[in-house]
């Protein structure tokens, strides 16, 4: 990672070089287009930057930019400077003038009065093919041509330092050397495209050229930087004493004499202490090299040279081992398929050699083929004593054999992950346990598809919390999603390794699976579960057949778990819900709608003696391991069922009181609402009588006896509702019309009432007039509301609007609102909290304050709710929702489906 930045780094700087490069270049041409001889020349007008040269540092600046990038533009570039060179070589040799140097800038240069102008410089053509030459040679990626492209870079940068020292000291064209000086930002272009390539091709260097023997290297590096730049030292001296007057030319001549001895003799005083050094390290390096077991044998396997490190290894000492065969002395043997003959090649071999105590030696022996000009060939071998790493290979083996043999006896998996690669690599046998192929989780995108969609984000958020607390392990449990099979619970634990940055690098873990055990574990939860619920617990598969039956359940059905297990569960229900119980649960399996799981049904259950009994069934659905399960909590309610039976018989005679208590409260109306149409009939009757008498008209006796018999008929219809109302009767739950429940009701509570003084209004929603309710209790309800709201509206002063207004509206979930509103005084706030509390009114005398208690008793008997308010403009509203009569259909069914 360190070597890949300092390359990008490195691959930078020499880009910005380059850079700089184009730009010394471009500013150049600038002058020429905007004819601008000092921006041309950059203030060197003696010596003129040619168009065509600084077209030619443009292209080997590009040039170097694509092959820094890696383009293939870097070569088409280089190829085209080379060109240019051969046509301007060519046309120099062969006298034409002009030629190619006026394609740029052609009337500029024409009023120039130098010699040749628009043609490039030797140094310049020098530079040119220098670094085109050098850009080619570092595609060919390699090493020695790598050496080679920048000794021609240095040699460009030789150029261009020269140019560059020389015109920065010297400010008149005569006294310029033409083949060393080029313009100034030709010099620039050249020294800054040098400096590019050699820091783009660093690690290269040119020492390998010097020489064969690499103790000669370090050497090179320092004498031919000095032998290239140094030589420059001097005649800037020179041409500085020259310029400045500080010494005649002789003076000047002899300074320059002067500095080049001093730097021959600093070169020669450098090499011989360098080659003290190297004659120093030369020994060290025998030294060195004859305390290790290495040997020179010929191609047939004779010793030549035998050193201290291979006499301490096998015994032999130099003067026994020399001469004899190495493989005949140390008695070798081949440890793998490797022949004991030496094979004229470089390479590996691994022996037995025996010392000359006898002791066997596992050795590693390298070697090197050496051939001379006179044939007699040499082969270096270097030997390793690898007998401990052998033994600890084959303990090691012997450990890994026996952790295998563990694993697979306690179903192991060990795997280690490379999180940058994705890699994960197992130990034998792991996947082949999964049912998968060897090598079929090879990687992390491979695992991840094996896991179960919603463990693996429980997984991922494991891993994200590792890393983000750099933990040093971490613990897992997800279903593997088996090819072929059901899904497996698999668990383990992790190690997990870090970089110095903090990043995640690698984990090793090891992970089992536990699906059994899983299993085991759950069924005994189960098992301890079912023993200690107090209702009766039964356990079916998907085919009917009882997994578990409770000791609860053994007391209520009268049957012992151990003749009930295996058997059809079927057995505990009538015949006519036992017929149909395998069906449904088929129906379900390949369905999957349900209509039993989760949903408390009461039913009817048979017991041994065949006595059946009611009950109320929840059943649930799960899975251990691959069986489905279903499990069914039974509880008996007879008991309850007696109880709400006798407690509905209470409330029914406690309302058929009230309800005879509210028709003596109305006796006085009821008298006068009866009197009426009696003493009308009795009028119509007399006066039938005295026409008859009098021997009037059939047809006028026939008028009055008919409204006789309509008063007869209201009187009735008046009686009818009231033996209705008062009658004591069981509850009937049927289909009623809102509508004539309302209107009766309210004929009831407006006997004799002065209809004038109250106005009534009905807003009901025809769209929501069938309901599912018992008639009487809802009358008995709306009687009650009713009666309250003309009470409040009596107790009003006289002049105020007195109305109750009855209305209906749908609601959600099948209901239908009914609402009761008065502009009444409404509500005590102190009776607020306990308006439906048994004994609790606003009525004085002797009213009994249970009215609005056994009203709301009887709406959520009827699965409603009953809530009052007070209104913002005044007035109280009553509230109560019932049941929209719908079309049911019967479901015989009470176990999945």
């Amino acid at each position: 990672m360190r070597r890949a930045n300092d390359a990008s780094r490195h691959d930078k700087v020499a880009l910005a070089l380059a850079g700089i490069a184009a730009l010394a270049a471009s500013l150049s041409l600038l002058g020429w287009l905007f004819e601008a001889p000092t921006l041309a020349s950059f203030g060197a007008s003696y010596a003129p930057a040619w168009p065509l040269t600084t077209t030619g540092y443009l292209l080997l600046s590009f040039a170097i930019v694509m092959a820094i990038l890696g383009r293939r533009g870097a070569m088409v570039a280089a190829v085209a400077v080379l060109v240019l060179v051969a046509m301007i070589v060519a046309e120099s040799g062969l006298g034409i003038r002009p030629g190619v140097d006026r394609l740029l800038f052609p009337e500029q240069l024409a009023r120039s009065t130098a010699a040749n102008p628009g043609r490039p410089g030797s140094n310049s053509l020098l530079s040119f093919v220098s670094l085109a030459a050098a850009i080619l040679i570092a595609r060919r990626q390699s090493p020695l041509l790598d050496r080679v492209a920048n000794v021609l870079a240095a040699l460009a940068l030789c150029l261009g330092l020269y140019s560059t020292t020389a015109l920065m000291w010297i400010h008149h064209a005569a006294l310029l050397n033409q083949f060393f000086v080029a313009p100034l930002p030709a010099g620039l272009a050249s020294l800054a495209i040098a400096c590019s390539f050699l820091w783009w091709k660093h690690e290269a260097g040119w020492t390998g050229l010097l020489s064969g023997d690499r103790m000669r290297q370090p050497l090179g590096w320092l004498v031919l930087p000095i032998l290239f730049v140094l030589p420059a030292v001097p005649v800037v001296l020179e041409q500085w004493s020259i310029r400045t007057g500080s010494a005649p030319p002789e003076g000047a001549a002899l300074i320059a004499i002067l500095v080049n001895m001093l730097i021959i003799g600093t070169i020669l005083l450098l090499v011989s202490d360098r080659l003290t050094r190297q004659r120093l390290a030369l020994g060290d390096l025998s030294a060195a090299l004859d305390s290790a077991a290495i040997a020179l044998v010929r191609p047939d396997g004779t010793i030549l040279h035998w050193t201290r490190g291979c006499a301490e290894l096998y015994g032999w000492t130099d003067s026994e081992a020399v001469g004899r065969n190495k493989h005949e002395l140390l008695q070798s043997r081949p440890r793998r398929s490797v022949g004991a003959e030496l094979p004229l090649a470089d390479g590996d071999a691994e022996f037995v050699e025996r010392s000359r105590d006898g002791t066997e030696l596992n050795i590693l022996e390298r070697r090197r083929y050496l051939r001379r000009s006179d044939g007699d060939d040499v082969v270096v071998l270097k030997m390793l004593d690898l007998t401990s790493r052998v033994r600890a290979e084959e303990e090691l083996r012997a450990s890994e054999h026996r952790l295998a043999i563990a694993a697979e006896v306690n179903e192991i998996g060990v795997f280690e992950w490379d999180v940058a690669t994705g890699r994960i690599s197992w130990s034998p046998g792991s996947e082949q346990r999964l049912g998968l192929a060897q090598g079929t989780i090879d990687s992390f995108d491979a695992w991840r598809d094996h896991v179960d969609p919603a463990d693996l984000v429980d997984v991922m958020a494991s891993i994200d919390r590792v890393v983000a607390d750099r933990l040093d392990r971490f613990a897992f449990q997800y279903h593997f999603l088996s090819p072929d099979g059901p899904p497996r619970i698999l668990e383990g634990t992790s190690r997990c390794l870090f970089d110095e940055r903090g990043n995640l690098i690698r984990t090793i873990g090891s992970l089992v699976d536990v699906t059994h055990r899983n299993r085991r574990e759950t069924e005994m939860q189960l098992e301890s579960i079912i023993r200690t619920v107090p209702d009766a617990t039964i356990v079916i598969d998907d085919h009917g057949i009882i997994k578990s039956f409770s000791p609860a359940a053994e007391a209520m059905f009268g049957y012992s778990a151990a003749s009930m297990i295996g058997c059809n569960v079927k057995i505990l229900m009538p015949d006519m819900f036992a017929s149909g119980h395998d069906a449904a649960i088929a129906r379900y399996l390949k369905t999957g709608e349900r209509k039993v799981i989760g949903v408390t049904r009461e039913l009817t259950a048979r017991r041994a003696d065949g006595a059946q009994f009611p009950i109320e069934l929840n059943v649930g659905e799960a899975r251990i391991g691959e069986e489905r399960i279903f499990t069914g909590i039974v509880r008996d309610v007879s008991r309850r069922l007696f109880e709400e039976q006798r407690l509905s018989e209470l409330s029914a005679e406690l309302a058929h009181i009230s309800r005879q208590r509210g028709m003596s409260e109305l006796a006085a109306d009821l008298a006068h609402e009866l009197n009426q149409p009696l003493s009308a009939t009795g009028n119509f009757i007399a006066a039938a009588r005295m026409l008859i008498e009098q021997g009037g008209g059939g047809e006028r006796v026939a008028d009055l006896l008919h409204m006789a018999e309509e008063q007869t008929q209201r009187s009735g219809d008046i009686i009818r509702r009231l033996r209705d109302f008062l009658a004591k009767r069981d509850i009937e739950m049927r289909s009623e019309s809102l509508d004539e429940v309302v209107r009766d009701a309210v004929a009831l509570v407006f006997f004799g009432t002065r209809r004038e003084e109250i106005e009534l209004v009905y807003e009901l929603d025809p769209a929501c007039d069938r309901i599912f309710a018992d008639r009487v209790q809802i009358q008995q309800v709306l009687v009650n509301l009713l009666r309250n709201a003309v009470e409040a509206l009596r107790s009003l002063d006289t002049g105020g609007p007195r109305r109750i207004v009855i209305q209906s509206q749908s609601k959600p979930d099948d209901l239908v609102e009914l609402a009761i509103m008065d502009t009444g005084p409404g509500i005590p706030e102190a009776l607020s909290e306990q308006v439906y509390g048994r004994f609790s009114t606003t009525k004085s005398g002797t009213a009994m304050g249970i009215g609005l208690s056994i009203s709301r008793r009887i709406v959520e008997a009827h699965g409603g709710v009953l809530t009052a308010e007070n209104q913002p403009d005044g007035g109280a509203v009553f509230r109560f929702t019932l049941p929209v009569f719908k079309e049911l259909e019967d479901d015989p069914e009470h176990l999945p489906d």
